[in-house]
């Protein structure tokens, strides 16, 4: 069946137009593009030649030919077409179809960049900021960088921002690096949304502003940012700047726990402890707090021994009570102590603790 598309190509005249294959391509028709862009590509008009090699090279609407589409991107790159640079340079760093070669690439990147292209300034930023395909200069990349965030380019305005945060080149200076992170974060630049929630939380480079804050981080974690989805899931636990909602704590705390965030599968292990929800789930807790434990959460780490000691959600195991309670407390858990302390002023008699437990008394 055509598509409305197709349907209206049909009634066009076979002269057609870079407008109209430009269209097919945008609605996913790519058998027609790939026809229409192949008939302006015989006049070597570079768009077309880019697009074309586009879809050869990453067989769209075609079985992919990545030396037809190489050959393509070349003819456009030829002529001065910019995005087909840019292609090129991204192609021959990551050794798509080719043998990755870095400075090949720099040399793409470059010549796109000699027209200006924010985008392309932003990848020699790179080049030189990693040292790849050149001597590593990070006054050079931070240039770079400042260019291609004026220019719009929102990777530039992210990175920028982190190097006003690290210090790198350049003095720490929180209020810059807020304003770039700004930048990114409203152009959908996800890695940026998490920074913005943290600046408005904290006051850092910006007036302290809850409300902003839970919208910057509520966006973050949609985007699938672990720390987000931990702090929506206590924001939603505490009713702090929303309304208190048990199941919408448990939501975010999962899916940030899924992803292995430590305090997350703690906070998760808590809730299923204690049955936040009306159920408790004490085999589901002992894995979450086992999982956070292994990370080297003290927290989870005494809960985990705790477990152990009473046999909530494992079977009771002195040994690994033992490991846990002392992990704990070497990290400064004061109820690991204090849980230590109290072992050993009791009076447990003989037979009930075996030889191989006195390192606990260490």
């Amino acid at each position: 069946m055509f598509s409305s598309v197709k349907k209206l190509f049909t009634k066009a005249s076979q002269n057609y137009s870079l407008e109209q294959a430009l269209l097919a391509y945008d609605a996913e028709e790519y058998e027609l593009a790939i026809s229409l862009f192949e008939s302006l590509a015989r006049d070597r008009t570079p768009k077309a030649l880019y697009y074309l090699g586009t879809c050869y090279f990453w067989g769209l609407g075609t079985e992919s030919n990545q030396e037809k589409g190489l050959r393509l991107f070349i003819a456009a790159a030829e002529q001065g077409y910019c995005q087909a640079q840019i292609e090129l340079g991204y192609i021959y760093r990551h050794g798509y179809g080719v043998t990755a070669d870095c400075k090949t690439s720099l040399q793409w990147y470059e010549r796109a960049q000699a027209t200006g292209n924010p985008d392309a300034i932003a990848e020699v930023a790179h080049c030189y900021e990693y040292g790849e395909g050149v001597d590593q200069n990070l006054t050079k990349a931070l240039e770079l960088y400042a260019d291609a965030a004026e220019g719009g380019n929102a990777l530039a305005q992210f990175t920028l921002a982190s190097f006003y945060t690290k210090g790198i080149e350049v003095e720490y200076d929180p209020i810059t690096a807020f304003y770039w992170f700004k930048r990114a974060a409203d152009q959908d630049f996800a890695d940026a949304y998490i920074h913005v929630a943290a600046s408005y939380a904290r006051g850092e480079g910006v007036g302290t502003d809850l409300n902003k804050a839970i919208s910057w981080y509520a966006k973050a974690a949609e985007h699938g940012d672990a720390v987000a989805q931990n702090n929506m899931g206590y924001y939603y636990t505490t009713g702090t700047g929303v309304v208190q909602d048990e199941e919408k704590a448990t939501f975010w705390y999962y899916h940030a726990a899924k992803q292995g965030h430590a305090i997350a599968q703690y906070n998760l292990a808590e809730r299923y402890r204690i049955g936040s929800d009306g159920e408790k789930k004490l085999t589901e807790a002992a894995y979450l707090y086992l999982e956070s434990a292994m990370q080297s959460d003290k927290d989870a780490q005494y809960r985990m021994a705790m477990c152990y000691k009473f046999g909530e959600g494992v079977e009771k195991n002195l040994e690994q009570f033992v490991y846990w309670i002392e992990e704990a407390a070497r990290q400064g858990q004061q109820a690991a102590i204090d849980e230590i302390n109290t072992y050993m002023t009791q009076e447990i008699p003989q037979q009930s603790v075996p030889e191989t437990d006195s390192t606990i008394l260490e």
